[in-house]
C-alpha cells in the first residue's frame, strides 16, 4: 500500500491523472508502470470513475470544423 500526499490525492480528486503520476514519481521515485498502476488503485479506492482516454473528442471536433467548412463553402457558392 502507497502513502499518498496531499498533492496526489488532490491531483486525483481534480481529474488530473497525469499530474498526480508525475507527483507520486517525484515525492517517492517510483518508475512510470508502477506510479500509474498506484494512481490507478488510488482512483479506485476513492471510487472515481476511469479517467475517460481515446480520441473521440478530437473527432468531434474535427468533424464539425469540416462540417462547418462545408456549409459556409455551399452557403457561399
Amino acid at each position: 500500500m502507497t502513502a499518498y500526499s496531499d498533492k496526489v490525492r488532490e491531483a486525483v480528486t481534480a481529474g488530473r491523472k497525469i499530474e498526480a503520476i508525475k507527483r507520486l514519481r517525484a515525492e517517492t521515485g517510483m518508475g512510470l508502470k508502477e506510479a500509474k498502476h498506484a494512481v490507478e488503485e488510488l482512483e479506485r479506492s476513492l471510487g472515481l470513475p476511469p479517467a475517460k482516454t481515446g480520441c473521440s473528442g478530437v473527432i468531434t471536433v474535427i468533424g464539425l470544423t469540416v462540417a462547418g467548412l462545408l456549409i459556409y463553402r455551399y452557403l457561399l457558392a
